[in-house]
């Protein structure tokens, strides 16, 4: 899986997990349960894209088919590099990354300024910093528990009680989650929305908590607070104009009925129909571009004379290496592996039901079936004298350097230009019919011995039994 179909799965996840939220449980009172839930499903969202399902296709190739020797393309050198377009996409996330962090960095530190402008005092299990002035907010910060001067002067227990279930209940740490999340899915607004609900869920406990102790003017008091508060990042402020209707209605709000429950259940139906629907395009049969041609008869697997492609096996390794280009998305993630490709020989010659059994993704199972649907007619196949359809695998390497053994063949076959007498199973043969021989040879895995004679200027090649 390349990195935009992850966030793009990622992306899906997300909508579908708050969906269900916004639809099904945001008006549960089931407050510790729908934290886990908006928790839990943005962990899930990260980490589904990366299931795959069982798929007997990755374990082995059908037995029913002719296999092929393997090929292979190499990375095609540039002389001249721009800038591609997902480079210019990189870019823009690289700076989207950035600015956030900074974005980030500055909202702690903020934060933490705020903080140290006040004086501390170590109360149990929270730390009361009283501040001199009224420009924030009291709020809830990690360990922290910040008075204005206002509230330090009253020190209301409603609000002590409220920010102390915050720190208590560690909500800063979902915050800080959440901050990093959109860090990387910066691009994604859904995030947003999950940040708001989080935020409105996190009141709602520490309200319940409040709650826990008579406190029959509490709904009053949150709408007079709320007069004079602003909006902050990260802080968890006593009142939020943004929560403060919906933190009321839920104060009156009898407990939800145990039948709500059923709602968290139909989330994971839901997901795993997404999740079979955003397999790895390396998990599924590539279909073919073009327009199939129909099939009519039996197709073998096995035949007495099998398809010959126009030239031959070494044209159809010249026609494959001058075809295939190596995907650029492949090169920069410095992909490599076998594409296995499947695909009809019709009895007319005709390529037809080209599909990818096994994939590499990044563009190298488009690349193959691309080459394949664009070869032209081959002889056809014949059994019993007649022709008939063959189904073929093609397996087609993808690496990124030069094969070392190709190297050497390279520079043996340069080396055996001096020598003017070639035999091959002591019949002479001349150059061009050797060295074609000999690639076939290397593509059906046989093997060939030779010995060179200085005296006569000669070498003889065997073919040897395996």
């Amino acid at each position: 899986m390349n990195t935009f179909s992850y966030f793009l799965t990622a992306s899906l996840f997300l909508i579908l997990f708050y969906s269900c939220y916004a639809l099904l449980l945001r008006r549960n009172t089931f407050f510790g349960l729908n934290r886990a839930y908006l928790l839990l499903s943005i962990g899930l969202s990260l980490v589904l894209p990366f299931v795959e399902l069982p798929n007997e296709t990755l374990t082995s190739l059908p037995k029913g088919s002719i296999n092929l020797p393997t090929f292979v393309v190499g990375q095609q050198s540039a002389s001249d590099y721009s800038l591609t377009l997902v480079d210019r996409i990189s870019i823009v996330y690289a700076s989207g990354i950035l600015a956030m962090f900074i974005r980030l960095v500055l909202n702690v530190w903020a934060v933490f300024r705020l903080i140290h402008s006040g004086k501390a005092e170590k109360r149990g299990a929270y730390i009361l910093v009283r501040l001199p002035d009224d420009s924030s907010p009291s709020f809830s910060f990690g360990p922290y528990l910040v008075l204005n001067r206002r509230d330090a002067l009253a020190e209301p227990d409603a609000l002590l009680c409220h920010e102390e279930s915050h720190i208590r209940q560690r909500h800063t740490v979902d915050i800080l989650i959440l901050e990093l999340v959109q860090l990387i899915l910066w691009f994604n607004p859904i995030l947003i929305y999950y940040k708001r609900a989080l935020q409105e869920v996190h009141e709602f406990l520490a309200d319940r908590a409040v709650l826990k102790t008579p406190q029959p003017d509490y709904p009053q008091q949150l709408v007079a607070y709320a007069l004079n508060v602003s909006p902050t990042a990260l802080i968890t402020p006593f009142v939020s104009k943004s929560t403060l209707k919906q933190r009321i209605i839920m104060l009156k709000k009898p407990v939800s009925k145990r039948r709500a429950l059923f709602g968290y259940a139909l989330v994971l139906p839901l997901a795993v129909g997404l999740l079979m629907c955003t397999q790895s395009e390396k998990d599924l049969p590539v279909s073919a571009a073009r327009k199939p041609v129909k099939v009519e008869g039996e197709v073998f697997t096995v035949v007495e004379d099998h398809p010959q492609f126009p030239g031959g096996m070494k044209k159809l390794g010249e026609y494959l290496g001058e075809n295939l280009k190596y995907p650029e998305a492949a090169v920069k993630a410095k992909v490599e592996g076998k594409v296995f490709v499947r695909f009809v020989v019709t009895d007319k010659g005709e390529i037809t039901n080209v599909e990818v059994l096994r994939g590499i993704g990044y563009g190298a199972d488009e690349e193959a079936v691309r080459v394949v649907e664009q070869m032209p007619n081959w002889t056809p196949a014949r059994q019993n004298g007649k022709a008939v359809n063959v189904m073929y695998n093609l397996p087609i390497r993808f690496q990124l350097e030069e094969d070392d053994n190709s190297s050497a063949f390279n520079d043996f076959w340069n080396g055996l230009s001096k020598y003017r007498n070639l035999t091959l199973d002591d019949h002479v043969i001349n150059n061009q019919a050797l060295r074609a021989t000999i690639e076939e040879a290397q593509l059906s895995g046989k093997h060939i011995s030779f010995t060179i004679n200085d005296q006569t200027n000669a070498v003889n090649f065997q073919h040897v039994n395996n």
